[in-house]
C-alpha cells in the first residue's frame, strides 16, 4: 500500500534537488535534509531505502530526459552526502533525544563528513587551500582596477591567508547551520504528523556552562601571547576558537534579552526586535559583537538573573 505522506515528502525531496540548479539554490540546499529526516523517522528501514532510492532515480530520469543527466548525478551525490547526518538526526528523533543532542549529533556527523571529503580531495591531488587562494584572487580580479590599486598587495595576501586559516570555523558554522535549520523545521513537520519531538528550552532559560567563561578568558590570554606567531598551530586554533566562543556568548545575550523581557513585563515583541537588530548589526559593527559577548559572559559568570528576579 502506498504511503501518501511518504510519497509527498519523496516528491518534495525531488523538487529540492532539482532546485539546486536554479536561482533558489540557497533555499534548496538549506532544506535538503528535511524530507530525508522525515522519511527516516516515519518509515521502517526497508521502505525508507525504497522511497529514497526512487526519489534519486526520479531526479536522474527527469534531468536525463532533458539531456542533462550529469546534473541528476550531481544532485544525487549531494543528497547522498547529507544522508548520514540526516539518519543520525532521525535516529535521535526516534529515541526522543533532547533538541541539543539532536543538533549536536547532526553537526558532528556533517562536520566529520566535510573533513573526510577534504581529506579525500587531498589524497586525489586537489589542494583545497590552494584552490581557495586562487578563487579569492580570481574574485579580486573582477573588481575595478581603481579599487585594487587602493589595496596594498601585502594586505590582500594577509586577508587571503586569514580566510584560509578560518576554514575550520567555516566548516563548523556550516554544520551547525544545517543542523539548526533542519531541526527547527523537521520538528514542526514531525510533530504535526503525530510524533512528539522535544524542542529547545525557551530562550529565557538558555544558560551556558560556567566553564565557557574560563575557556574564553584562557583563549584571550593565549591570543595576546601568540599574537605575533604567524602560521603557528596555536595561533590558528585561537583564530577559530575565539569567534566560536564569542558567538556562543552572543547567543547567551539573546537568551538574557528574553529573560529580561519577562522579568520586566515587556511585550514579547521587545526581545524579538532586540535579537533581530543585533543580528543585523553584528556583521558590520565588530564593537557591537564584543558588547554582546560581554553581556553574555557576565550573564553566565555572575548571578545577574537572580538579582533581577528579587528586584
Amino acid at each position: 500500500m502506498v504511503n501518501k505522506q511518504a510519497l509527498l515528502w519523496s516528491l518534495i525531496l525531488v523538487v529540492l534537488l532539482l532546485l539546486i540548479f536554479t536561482p533558489l539554490i540557497m533555499v534548496a540546499i538549506s532544506l535538503a535534509m528535511i524530507p530525508v529526516v522525515y522519511l527516516f523517522v516515519k518509515l521502517d528501514t526497508k521502505r525508507f531505502v525504497l522511497y529514497y532510492v526512487l526519489s534519486l532515480l526520479v531526479v536522474y530520469a527527469l534531468t536525463a530526459a532533458f539531456g542533462a543527466g550529469i546534473l541528476g548525478t550531481i544532485a544525487s551525490i549531494f543528497s547522498l552526502f547529507l544522508l548520514i547526518p540526516s539518519i543520525v538526526m532521525g535516529i535521535m528523533y526516534r529515541r526522543k533525544a533532547s533538541a541539543r543532542s539532536v543538533i549536536t549529533g547532526g553537526s558532528v556527523a556533517l562536520l566529520a563528513q566535510l573533513l573526510l571529503f577534504l581529506l579525500l580531495l587531498t589524497l586525489f591531488g586537489v589542494h583545497v587551500t590552494d584552490e581557495m587562494r586562487e578563487f579569492v584572487r580570481g574574485s579580486l580580479d573582477t573588481f575595478p582596477s581603481e579599487f585594487k590599486q587602493m589595496l596594498p598587495a601585502n594586505l590582500i595576501e594577509q586577508v587571503i591567508e586569514m580566510m584560509i586559516q578560518l576554514l575550520p570555523l567555516y566548516l563548523i558554522g556550516l554544520s551547525f547551520y544545517y543542523s539548526v535549520v533542519t531541526h527547527w523545521l523537521a520538528r514542526k513537520v514531525l510533530n504535526r504528523s503525530g510524533e512528539s519531538i522535544p524542542g529547545m528550552k525557551p530562550a529565557k532559560e538558555w544558560m551556558l556552562p560556567k566553564s565557557f567563561v574560563w575557556y574564553y578568558l584562557i583563549a584571550l590570554v593565549l591570543s595576546f601571547i601568540f599574537t605575533e606567531v604567524n602560521g603557528s598551530l596555536i595561533a590558528m586554533v585561537l583564530l577559530n576558537v575565539i569567534p566560536l566562543l564569542m558567538f556562543a556568548f552572543a547567543i547567551q545575550a539573546f537568551g538574557f534579552f528574553f529573560f529580561l523581557a519577562e522579568a520586566r513585563g515587556w511585550a514579547r515583541a521587545a526581545p524579538v526586535t532586540l535579537v533581530i537588530v543585533s543580528m543585523l548589526l553584528m556583521p558590520f559593527l565588530p564593537g557591537f559583537m564584543q558588547l554582546l559577548t560581554l553581556l553574555g559572559l557576565f550573564d553566565v559568570a555572575f548571578p545577574i538573573r537572580g538579582k533581577l528576579k528579587k528586584s
